[in-house]
């Protein structure tokens, strides 16, 4: 499916705009990943997104999980029909969080190791939580491909943005630093970059936060903010590690 059919269909729906469901959709068409995942996906906008692409290449599949019980107009399920894509997904809903659909993919990874498929793309976009998604991403880890792609949404979000509560987090729970710090940020800059195991990092618009398992092989870091078509690399830098160095 082409982009501009799948945004139309989809159009006006949150929580993922057209430009970063472009972003998306074209990593998906270039990368050519056979088995994905998305973590939070509310309305199932930013799913619709990868499953044209999947559509488009003809091949591919993708597991989207959130929480049970939250109600949704228009719901993940008619998102999908109404894109005539169900067949590219796979919803799974938790009760508490989707680190326990992690703790399955897991155990059955390690129970069954020679059945096992990694993911080659996951993009995150749950409650912002240093806890919860600093915990999905080492879980991700284990679970993702050689060569594969992690997103983060939300990369600059603090919880003192808002009141109330964010998918499940009780903002009134939290201490002053933790409503005042994004944790997202925290967990990319402080678990991810830090990962001997991840290289060529992009922050986006200070919005979404990409890495990809490199191996160690080598880093790249880049900071870009993109106006429209237009795009400015901010401040890039790049160095090459040799295992073992």
């Amino acid at each position: 499916m082409k982009f501009e059919e799948v945004r139309d269909l989809i159009a006006g729906v949150p929580y993922t705009s057209a430009e970063r469901g472009r972003e998306i959709y074209e990593h998906v068409l270039t990368e050519s990943p056979k088995k994905c995942l998305e973590l939070g996906f509310a309305h199932g906008v930013s799913l619709c997104y990868v499953a044209a692409a999947l559509d488009e290449l003809g091949e591919g599949h993708i597991d989207g999980v959130d929480l049970m019980g939250v109600p949704r107009d228009p719901s993940a399920e008619q998102l999908l029909e109404r894109c005539g894509l169900e067949k590219y997904v796979t919803l799974h809903r938790e009760k508490s969080s989707y680190t326990w659909f992690l703790q399955k993919k897991i155990s059955e990874k390690v129970g069954n190791p020679s059945a096992s498929q990694d993911y080659d793309f996951c993009f995150i976009d749950g409650p912002k939580n240093w806890t919860i998604d600093g915990a999905a991403f080492f879980m991700v880890d284990m679970l993702i491909a050689e060569n594969g792609v992690i997103v983060f949404d939300d990369y600059s979000y603090a919880y003192g943005e808002s009141s109330g509560q964010t998918d499940g987090v009780n903002h009134r729970q939290l201490g002053e630093d933790e409503l005042r710090i994004p944790h997202v940020k925290l967990i990319f800059d402080l678990l991810v970059q830090q990962h001997p195991a991840y290289g060529d990092y992009s922050v986006v618009n200070e919005q979404w936060a990409w890495a990809r398992k490199t191996g160690g092989l080598h880093k790249t870091v880049q900071i870009i903010e993109k106006i429209g078509i237009r795009e400015k690399r901010l401040r890039s830098a790049r160095k090459s590690l040799k295992r073992g160095t």
